[in-house]
C-alpha cells in the first residue's frame, strides 16, 4: 500500500515534564529569549544546529533533508542536521532533550498547553527576527494568517513559527454511497441521526471511526459541544473554572455521542481500531461506511491510498451539522490551526541566530507554500490561494481555505489546548463514553478533578 505524503497529526501522548527534569510551577515567569543582536559592522555568525521533526515515514522527511542542504549551500558556514525521532517516542524524547544541556535548536510541536509547559519551564524561547534582540513582534508575523499564531502566542510573544497547513476538521463522505440511498449530506444533527437509521437498514456504517488513540472521538465531543453551547463552554474549561465540565452542553454532547453508539452509527470494534492504519479511510472509499469525521490531512491520506478516486471528486466534504436550538454557529471550526517549529532557549547566540534564520527562510517562503499545496495541504502563508488553481485537489482546498478565512470561531483542538496532564484522562474517559461504560455525569465528575 502506498503511504500518503503528509505532516503527522499529533496523538498528544502524555509527557511527564517533571520526570524529564523540568521544574514547572503554575505561576512561573516566562523565560527571557536569548539575545541575538550583533554589533554593527560585524559579520553574521555561523553555526551548526540540530532540528527534530516527528518522523512521518514519507517523502516529507526527504523534503526537509533537501531543504537543510539547500540552506547550508546558500549560507556557507551554516549546517542544519535534521533528525526524525519516531512518533511513538517523539514527545518524551523532546521533553528530555530540552531539559538537557545540548538540546536541538528547533523542534516540531503543536503549540497550546504542551508549549505553555515548556515556556514555564524556560526551555523554549520566542522566535523573533534573526539577529535582533526583540522577539516580541517579528516582521515575519505578517507572512502568516493571523489565526495560525494564536496557539503559540503567550505574554504577547510568539513561541512558534507555522510549519504545516491549516488543519480544520470536517466530515468527508462517499458521494456515491449517499446518492445510492437518496441521502444528501446532513445539515442538522436530527438529519444525521435519521440517516444513521436508514443506512443501518442496508448494513452500511454511517460513521467510520478509529478511536484507539482517543483523539479521534474527541472531535465529536468538540463539535457537539460547540454546536450546542457555543465556544465559551470549552473556554471556561480551559480557564479552569470550577465544575466547568458539568456544563449542560457537555452533558448533552456526551449523551448525543452515546445515542449515535446505541443506533450503531459506528463500525464494530471502533475503540480498538487505529486511524493511522488507513482502515477507516478504506471503509469510506469502499462504501462500507458513508462518512468520516477527520482533519483535512485526510485528503492527503485518501489521495495517497486512492488517488484517482479522490481526484475525480468522489469524496465529499461538509461542515459538522447544526444542532437544532443550539447556540453555536454552524460555520465555527474545530481542529489544529497548524503545526510549529519551536526554538530552544539554552543554545548559543550563534545557534539561535541560525535557527531563526533557517526557520523563517523555509517556513515563510512561497516555495514552501507551493510544496504544501502539492501535498494536499492548505498553507497558512498569506497569498497562497492563487496556488490552488493548478492543484488536482482544488475542489477540496478552496472550500477549506474559504472556511478558515470566514470562520466566526476556530477552536484549537482541546487536547492540544489543555496539554498532556488533562488530555490523557480526557482520552481514556471519552473512550468509556464511546464504550457505554461511563455515563456523561461520571465523565464530568472525573474531569472536574483536573480543573
Amino acid at each position: 500500500m502506498h503511504v500518503p505524503v503528509k505532516f503527522p497529526r499529533s496523538s498528544n501522548k502524555a509527557v511527564v515534564l517533571l520526570a524529564a527534569g523540568l521544574a514547572i510551577g503554575t505561576g512561573a515567569t516566562v523565560g527571557v529569549p536569548v539575545t541575538t543582536s550583533f554589533a554593527q559592522g560585524t559579520s553574521a555568525p555561523t553555526a551548526t544546529i540540530n532540528v527534530w521533526m516527528e518522523a512521518s515515514g514519507t517523502p516529507v522527511d526527504d523534503y526537509w533533508v533537501a531543504q537543510a542542504k539547500a540552506f547550508a549551500k546558500a549560507n556557507p558556514g551554516d549546517q542544519v542536521n535534521i533528525e526524525f525521532p519516531a512518533a511513538s517516542v517523539y514527545n518524551t524524547k523532546v521533553a528530555a532533550a530540552l531539559a538537557g544541556d545540548n538540546p536541538p535548536a528547533l523542534t516540531f510541536g503543536w503549540g497550546g498547553g504542551r508549549e505553555l509547559q515548556y515556556i514555564r519551564a524556560k526551555v523554549i524561547a520566542p522566535i523573533g527576527d534573526a539577529g535582533k534582540a526583540d522577539a516580541g513582534d517579528p516582521s515575519w508575523k505578517n507572512d502568516f494568517v493571523p489565526s495560525s499564531l494564536g496557539a503559540v502566542t503567550f505574554n504577547n510573544k510568539i513561541y512558534g513559527i507555522p510549519v504545516g497547513g491549516a488543519q480544520p476538521v470536517f466530515f468527508f463522505y462517499n458521494k456515491h454511497t449517499m446518492a445510492m440511498y437518496h441521502l444528501s449530506f446532513p445539515k442538522t444533527t436530527t438529519q444525521l441521526m435519521a440517516d444513521v437509521k436508514i443506512l443501518a437498514k442496508h448494513d452500511v456504517t454511517t460513521l467510520a471511526l478509529g478511536n484507539l488513540g482517543g483523539w479521534e472521538g474527541l472531535m465529536y465531543l468538540e463539535y457537539f459541544t460547540d454546536r450546542i453551547g457555543g465556544p465559551q463552554v470549552f473556554l471556561n474549561i480551559q480557564a479552569g473554572h470550577k465544575g466547568a465540565w458539568s456544563n449542560p452542553a457537555i452533558i448533552q454532547a456526551l449523551s448525543d455521542i452515546q445515542a449515535l453508539v446505541l443506533d450503531k452509527a459506528f463500525e464494530q470494534g471502533y475503540n480498538q481500531i487505529d486511524w493511522p492504519t488507513g482502515f477507516t479511510d478504506a471503509l469510506v472509499h469502499s462504501g462500507a461506511a458513508a462518512m468520516q469525521l477527520m482533519g483535512d490531512w485526510d485528503i492527503g491520506e485518501m489521495q495517497g491510498y486512492f488517488p484517482g478516486w479522490v481526484a475525480s471528486g468522489a469524496l465529499g466534504i461538509g461542515f459538522f451539522p447544526r444542532v437544532p436550538g443550539g447556540k453555536g454557529n454552524p460555520a465555527d471550526l474545530e481542529g489544529n490551526t497548524t503545526d510549529y517549529l519551536e526554538l530552544a532557549s539554552h543554545i548559543s547566540p550563534a545557534q539561535t541566530y541560525v535557527a531563526e534564520k533557517f526557520a523563517t527562510w523555509l517556513c515563510a517562503s512561497p516555495a514552501y507554500a507551493k510544496f504544501e499545496v502539492s501535498e494536499g495541504l492548505v498553507p497558512v502563508i498569506n497569498g497562497s490561494a492563487k496556488l490552488f488553481a493548478s492543484s488536482p485537489l482544488k475542489q477540496y482546498l478552496v472550500p477549506i481555505y474559504n472556511a478558515v478565512q470566514k470562520a466566526p470561531y476556530f477552536q484549537y483542538s482541546w487536547d492540544q489546548a489543555l496539554g498532556p496532564t488533562e488530555s490523557t484522562p480526557l482520552y481514556s474517559n471519552l473512550q468509556k463514553i464511546f464504550a457505554l461504560t461511563e455515563t456523561p455525569q461520571q465523565f464530568a465528575k472525573t474531569m472536574n478533578r483536573y480543573l
